[in-house]
């Protein structure tokens, strides 16, 4: 009989120590450092399993908030697009006319349209690229990222065939700068500046100019746009002005930011493999965590049933023992999500090319998951301990 074991004896009253959970902490982790090799092998499943389920999903939040960042950096409040819409990637047209019904809507602060559309643009290596075209309208400007490179300006749009830039695209336009010439569609604009913050996860550069030459290029009437911006005036509510816009356009759809970044992210995990592929990943992640404390948890409880049968001989309940089990599993959840956790962080920090996201919710959401997972995979063991008969621990 082990050295745990034979302590219960001395206890001066079993089933009141028993019930105490620092009781059951202390003889726990005593069971669990008893056998170091098993216990190491669990704790590596966990280990595993922690840094894996933050990985895949950190990954799916950066790719996410790359989705999302056209929304999240123009700061436009309100935005109304055609009733066809399903992403800023996907959408119809608008009549024009809305940008004044919409400025002389109460709470309303500035309408601006916006024209978007797809073309190729030839780099100076001759290679097409698909470009994402934007066209904004001075002097708002409503549309273009918030945040410019160091020495851009929006007055740098004034004028015709003007050009903004990804400053993270330069490497493929060969390092282009201010004053260079790019050819989009067979049209050729003069690079006049540079925008940071908006970096889709798709196979194409943003390019932001004035409207009609983005209108002449992607071929859009000119009473037509993709969609109008709205801010809204301080100290108004936005759902007031959204259901205001709303009824006053109703062949039209109108999403606040929250609304159409929430599209943004349906859309892209509808019709793309990708979230299925890091979701998939994530439950694959639980599941090893969950297979390996399992296992190791039953082989444990049958090599200590000796131990088991004991304090079962002495009085201890079911629910009591059912709590041994469950302190032993979560210390294994406990201290791995430490380690794992602690070893992502170590990755985040040195790989930030991998673009991995931590937000709060994220290391929650991963505790949870180790903890649940811990938590049903002793259940196997649990079932084996309590299908025993006491009378093992007598027998020789």
């Amino acid at each position: 009989m082990s050295t745990y074991t034979n302590s219960l004896w001395s206890w001066p009253d079993v089933r009141v120590r028993a019930s105490r959970a620092a009781s059951f902490g202390e003889l726990a982790w005593r069971m669990v450092v008893d056998a170091p090799a098993k216990s190491l092998g669990t704790l590596m499943g966990v280990v595993v399993s922690v840094f894996l389920m933050a990985q895949q999903q950190s990954m799916l939040i950066s790719i996410l908030g790359r989705v999302t960042s056209f929304v999240e950096q123009t700061g436009v409040d309100i935005w109304i697009t055609s009733q066809a819409t399903e992403s800023t990637d996907a959408t119809g047209t608008v009549p024009a006319s809305m940008v004044g019904v919409a400025a002389g809507t109460r709470g309303v602060a500035w309408a601006s349209p916006i024209v978007s559309g797809f073309g190729r643009v030839t780099r100076p290596d001759g290679v097409l690229e698909s470009v994402k075209i934007v066209g904004v309208e001075a002097p708002r400007y409503a549309g273009l990222p918030r945040q410019l490179a160091d020495g851009s300006r929006t007055d740098g749009m004034r004028g015709p065939a003007r050009l903004f830039l990804n400053w993270k695209d330069r490497p493929a336009f060969a390092a282009a700068e201010v004053g260079d010439r790019i050819e989009i569609n067979g049209q050729g604009l003069t690079v006049s500046g540079f925008f940071k913050g908006v970096d889709p996860h798709s196979p194409f550069y943003y390019v932001f100019m004035n409207v009609d030459d983005a209108r002449a290029i992607v071929s859009m009437p000119a009473d037509r746009v993709s969609f109008v911006a709205v801010g809204i005036a301080p100290d108004v509510s936005v759902q007031e002005v959204r259901g205001a816009l709303a009824s006053r356009m109703p062949e039209a759809t109108v999403l606040t930011r929250a609304e159409l970044r929430a599209l943004e992210k349906r859309y892209f995990l509808v019709r793309t493999p990708v979230g299925v592929l890091f979701s998939l990943g994530t439950v694959v992640a639980a599941l090893i965590g969950a297979v390996i404390v399992a296992v190791t948890l039953y082989a444990r409880a049958v090599d200590q049933l000796r131990e088991y049968g004991t304090l079962m001989a002495i009085g201890a309940t079911h629910r009591q023992l059912l709590a041994l089990l469950l302190w032993q599993a979560w210390c294994f959840s406990g201290v791995g999500f430490v380690i794992g956790m602690s070893l992502f962080q170590i990755v985040r920090m040195h790989l930030p090319e991998l673009s991995m996201t931590a937000p709060p919710s994220l290391i929650l959401q991963v505790l949870f998951a180790s903890w649940l997972s811990c938590t049903a995979a002793s259940l196997m063991a649990i079932r084996r301990v309590l299908a025993s008969d006491p009378a093992v621990s007598f027998r020789g």
